[in-house]
């Protein structure tokens, strides 16, 4: 379909990343997404830990940490969130020695957050400061510990009297890099897709190039394609449609669900095409334009903009410059 909407502009490549894996493809500007790759401070960077690692890691350190068995949460939220889990440990050390030490330990605050924000849970701090990253400092190029300081710990602050926010680059360094991270490198992360949603965001196949992306889109879902090509031109708001058989370089696929089952999965899909801010997008849904490697992807989820998306979610593709 053809549908106005949010639209966010073309990145510039990264050098070295390739043509990688769908859910491991990063924009290399202010919105950064996903990338399985590892390199130089400003791109995103892949880990193998898992939660037992994280888990580990914290118990060796702070025996008594409340935090210690929770590495499944900061593991979760940080991939929902295209956040390397590592980080966010490294940061509750460095803030409340995970979670024993200061105000933090009786509100369930382990990164002072806030500061001083009372929690329900560990969990739900865990959750919120993973989100609150990705869409307060990664979302605006903020993607470095260095980066993150002047924001999160920033210098001649009146609740830093004695000036400790000046360590706080290399103390959260220094726990990161001892979790195997790159203290001067990029904290977004998100693991390796499967190898099938390769060059998922590149022109490659039929239709101009567009069948394959939004079918590797799709994959990630799991959902039923309901629907692909057919002879319909116009969409129910009078624009051509990516569906449309006459479209020669556009393509589409409806993905049958209905809220709030699909709210997650149009997250996921929202996350690979326009970055970690997006991880909560199906909640509210709408219309998403990106313009990526010369297509320009969209995606409609809870709207009746071009129809009815309140039962399938739509992912359609088109070239650039194409005028069907």
């Amino acid at each position: 379909m053809s549908t106005n909407g949010q639209i966010l502009p073309r990145p510039l490549a990264i050098a070295g990343a390739g043509v990688a894996a769908l859910l491991s493809l990063v924009v290399g500007l202010p919105v950064m997404a996903l990338l399985g790759l590892s390199g130089p401070a400003g791109s995103a960077g892949t880990s193998a830990v898992d939660a037992g690692t994280l888990d580990a890691w914290m118990a060796k350190q702070v025996p008594g940490s409340p935090l210690i068995g929770l590495g499944g949460d900061f593991l979760r939220e940080g991939e929902r969130n295209g956040i390397d889990p590592r980080a966010l440990v490294a940061i509750a050390m460095h803030e409340s020695v995970l979670g024993t030490a200061g105000s933090g330990a009786a509100i369930h605050n382990a990164f002072g957050w806030g500061p001083a924000i009372a929690f329900s849970s560990w969990q739900a701090n865990i959750a919120t400061v993973a989100r609150g990253l990705a869409q307060g400092y990664i979302a605006r190029g903020r993607d470095t510990l260095s980066a993150i300081q002047p924001v999160w710990a920033p210098l001649g602050a009146a609740n830093d009297p004695t000036g400790l926010n000046s360590a706080w680059t290399t103390a959260v360094g220094r726990y990161y890099a001892d979790m195997g991270g790159d203290p001067s490198g990029s904290i977004a992360f998100v693991p390796a897709a499967a190898g099938d949603a390769q060059a998922a965001l590149c022109p490659v196949g039929p239709w101009g190039g567009t069948e394959q992306p939004v079918e590797a889109l799709a994959r990630l879902t799991g959902l039923p394609v309901t629907s692909a090509k057919r002879t319909r031109q116009l969409t129910a708001s009078g624009g051509t449609s990516d569906h449309w058989v006459g479209c020669a370089k556009c393509f589409a696929n409806d993905l049958g669900t209905t809220p709030p089952a699909g709210d997650a999965l149009a997250s996921r899909i929202a996350s690979a095409i326009g970055g970690p801010g997006y991880a909560d997008w199906g909640r509210t849904g709408g219309v998403l334009n990106v313009e990526r490697c010369g297509i320009r992807f969209q995606l409609l989820w809870r709207t009746y903009v071009g129809g009815n998306h309140w039962n399938h979610i739509h992912i359609g593709a088109r070239r650039l410059e194409y005028a069907p």
